[in-house]
């Protein structure tokens, strides 16, 4: 049902029905009546932002960008009023990707101040864009603001530190090295730093800081195995990865994870009986571990057991294949068997329980 407009009603009064009308969700009525509003009273700048800002909600992005960039242009416009239409701006700049053209506003928009806002806003640029330095700069100020620290600042040396892999592993150390200064117990950092001196051809520093993450988190192991079975595999020294697993098991009994792999190791090796042996161990610990008892039919199909065997096993298993463990991102649900610190598909940050 439209709301009553009256041919006498003021342009002002045009203006708060259509406001109320977009805080309640109804844009289309919303748009007409801030347009209207607009036609009656061409000075009535909050019309002709709303109006902009409904545009680009509706997908109508360069359209919201000519209003904004209209407005922009009247010399009335000082001030609070000047400084959140840039802002809107600022935001259709975003969404049109002219990253260059929000950032040169935004700067513009804090005249030199450190505004808590505008530099939540030119984050959210650098992050995009992968400006990881202009970030860790950014957030730094941020901090000063704020007067405390800020989590993302650890991950934000993260980015920039496997940026710089590519072409300056020694700067890329340092920046994983300040992220483990920032979060003393996060694992990434200790595997990037490895991986960094792998790339350097520096095994014996690579293998120095596994064993630093093996001794300081040892709950996190898992997620070096893949990186584990690849090297000692490739060169030849199968017996070390079994010993790296035995050894994980010797600290912590109980660990799952370092169970399975010993598991699927042993079964590489021939010795599947005892794989299967620390499948049912693993089940035993948690039932419903989907990894185990998807490892144990493997083992058991692989292994020849009968028909009547496997078929008790895959009552169990069904809809539980495959057997490597899936991380949930907290933000969107997306799984991936290959967890960070950043979610691949919405971009939040520290969204998996590793």
């Amino acid at each position: 049902m439209k709301p009553m407009v009256r041919r006498e009603d003021t342009a002002e009064e045009v203006y708060l029905i259509g406001l109320n009308l977009y805080v309640d969700g109804q844009r289309d009525e919303a748009l007409r009546l801030l347009v209207e509003c607009a036609r009656l009273n061409s000075e009535k700048v909050d019309a002709f932002y709303h109006a902009g800002n409904i545009f680009r909600e509706m997908g109508k992005v360069d359209k919201a960008e000519r209003i904004h960039q209209e407005l922009l242009m009247r010399p009335s416009l000082t001030g609070d009023k000047r400084k959140r239409v840039q802002l809107a701006l600022v935001r259709d700049y975003i969404a049109l990707k002219k990253y260059q053209q929000a950032e040169s506003l935004l700067k513009e928009a804090a005249g030199g101040t450190k505004n808590k806002l505008i530099l939540e806003e030119l984050l959210k640029i650098y992050e995009v864009t992968e400006e990881w330095e202009k970030a860790l700069d950014t957030l730094s100020e941020l901090e000063k603001v704020k007067d405390q620290p800020d989590p993302r600042y650890e991950l934000y040396c993260l980015e920039s530190g496997k940026a710089l892999m590519k072409t300056d592993g020694h700067a890329a150390r340092l920046r994983f090295k300040e992220a483990i200064k920032r979060n003393s117990n996060s694992p990434w950092p200790y595997i990037l730093i490895a991986d960094s001196y792998f790339q350097a051809e520096r095994v014996d520093d690579a293998l120095e800081y596994w064993s630093k993450f093996f001794d300081k988190m040892p709950k996190h192991a898992h997620l070096l195995f893949s990186r584990i079975e690849k090297f000692y595999f490739e060169g030849g020294a199968y017996h070390e990865v079994g010993r790296i697993y035995r050894e994980l098991l010797e600290n912590e009994p109980n660990n799952i994870d370092a169970m399975l792999a010993l598991a699927a190791y042993m079964a590489r090796m021939g010795e599947r009986d005892e794989a299967m042996v620390l499948c049912r161990k693993v089940i035993e610990i948690s039932p419903d571990s989907r990894e185990a008892q998807a490892e144990l039919l493997h083992q058991m199909v692989d292994g020849g057991s009968s028909f009547e065997e496997i078929k008790e096993v895959v009552k169990d298993v069904l809809q539980l294949v495959p057997a490597k463990k899936r991380f949930r991102c907290k933000s969107c649900g997306e799984r991936t068997e290959n967890p960070s610190w950043k979610c691949s598909a919405c971009g939040a940050w520290n969204p998996y329980e590793v």
